[in-house]
Parts: structure tokens; sequence; C-alpha cells
């Protein structure tokens, strides 16, 4: 018989010897790639801004804490573009400011970099959010409103990067 039971073994395992030196140097290239990415994230702030609730109505001056992480690792100040990363349906992380395409056009271009997590994800909900009152908040009408707001484009910036804390509606962990 051509492919016994014990030539397959033999030949399994020949094969998966060769690939065992190739595997460890992808796990040391990994950890070796870990070890340097540790490097800009000690330049990672995380911060709150405290947003309007409702944008459409001026006479609710209720507000919510809306996370965002800053990376300032490749910034040329104080000129340097400031790219800014927008979460998505979920929490954003640390990480969303220090790997992907845009932080690798961050390095490329010295840029500022801006991760805000999306209103009612992850530690960006007000403590009553998940109520059925509350839902309507969560639109892409007030979602779009926020991310241009005078606090995030212009105060976030100035206050992490520049002055550090001017702004009384930022807060830094």
């Amino acid at each position: 018989m051509l492919f016994s039971p014990t030539r397959c073994l033999v030949l399994l395992l020949l094969f998966s010897s060769t690939d065992a030196g190739r595997i460890l140097g992808k796990i040391k290239e990994r950890v070796r790639n870990l070890l340097n990415a540790q490097q800009p994230l000690r330049r990672v702030k995380e911060g709150r801004i405290h947003q309007q609730l409702d944008h459409f109505n001026h006479l609710d001056l209720s507000t919510f804490p809306q996370r965002f992480f800053v990376n300032e690792a490749y910034w040329r100040r104080p000129d340097g573009p400031v790219f800014l990363f927008v979460g998505g349906e979920g929490p954003v992380f640390e990480f969303d400011v220090l790997a992907g395409h845009h932080a690798d056009m961050a390095e490329e271009h010295g840029a500022l970099l801006l991760a805000l997590e999306h209103r009612f994800y992850g530690d960006s909900i007000n403590p009553d959010g998940l109520e059925t009152e509350n839902l309507s908040h969560l639109s892409s009408q007030q979602a779009l409103v926020s991310t241009p707001h005078q606090p995030v484009c212009v105060r976030v910036c100035v206050c992490v990067c520049v002055c550090v804390c001017l702004n009384p509606r930022i807060t830094y962990q």
C-alpha cells in the first residue's frame, strides 16, 4: 500500500518538524513586535469629554461621558495633522490608536491620532442610557453632531496635546 498509516505518520512528523522552526521564528517575531509596540503605548492617553446628550433639544443640558484615546507618538508638533478614528458599534480600546492603517498613516505623516468612542457603546453611555425613553438619543444624527462638536475637535486636541487641561469638561485617568 502506497500510503500506509505508518508512512502517513512518518510524513506528518517530518513535515511538522520542518514547520516547527518556522513557527517558532514567527512566534519570536510576534513577541518582538509586541514588545516594540509597548513604546508608543506609554504615550497613549485616555480621557472623557462630557457631550450633550440631546443636541437637538437645547433646553436639555444632560450630558454623558464620551471616552477617547490619544496617541501623540508620531505627532510633529504643533503643525502636524490630526487623524480622527471614530469607533463603530462597540467599545474603543488603546489598540485603536496603536495599530491599523490609520496608525501607519499617522506615523508616515507625523499626525496626532485620536479615537472617539461611539455614543452608547463601551464606556460612553449615560447612567440611564438603556432605558427605553433614552434610546432616542442613540441615533446616527446625534452621533454625527457629536463628532464635529467643538469640544471634541478643538478642545480635546488643544487640551490633551498642548495645555493639558484648560477645559473642565475633559478628565483623564
